[in-house]
């Protein structure tokens, strides 16, 4: 008979992270369904909570049983070394550049910041990009076009 057993996930901190946990546990033939989340797991199957917690383990994430409470209302979701990377002196735009700001959303560390920046910077025109986990911006910096 299928439950759904709830699990606490720690170590993830990004969609790739989800990714490889969630098809992790899909592939147990006891598991039908998985709904995974950077901080959760919900899985439906007859897979028992231990084997789960292994499966997630030998994924190389930590995992334990999930127990009702009320989370901190001061808890962040970022984890403070994402924030501590962060980068705090904003670049100015120059006479003969400009500038653009960029909210953003889906990053979730250090990691998807730094693929994000060098994505922005990548781009054609683009003199410089600072992205900023905690606001979820980037202040993007480009080659002001020649008028003539």
């Amino acid at each position: 008979m299928s439950q759904t057993i709830d699990l606490t996930l720690d170590g993830l901190s990004c969609g790739h992270c989800v990714k490889r946990v969630k098809e992790s546990l899909e592939q147990r033939p006891d598991v039908e369904l998985a709904d995974v989340t950077v901080t959760e797991a919900h899985v439906t199957g007859t897979a028992s909570a231990d084997a789960l917690i292994e499966t997630i383990k030998q994924a190389g994430y930590g995992a334990t049983l999930s127990h009702p409470k009320a989370k901190p209302l001061t808890e962040s979701s970022i984890p403070s070394e994402a924030l501590a990377a962060v980068p705090h002196e904003l670049p100015v735009a120059t006479a003969d550049e400009e500038s653009q700001q960029l909210l953003l959303s889906g990053m979730s560390c250090a990691s998807c910041v730094t693929r994000v920046q060098h994505a922005l910077q990548s781009v054609p025109g683009v003199t410089q990009a600072r992205v900023n986990l905690a606001e979820r911006t980037a202040l993007v910096m480009a080659a002001r076009p020649p008028l003539i």
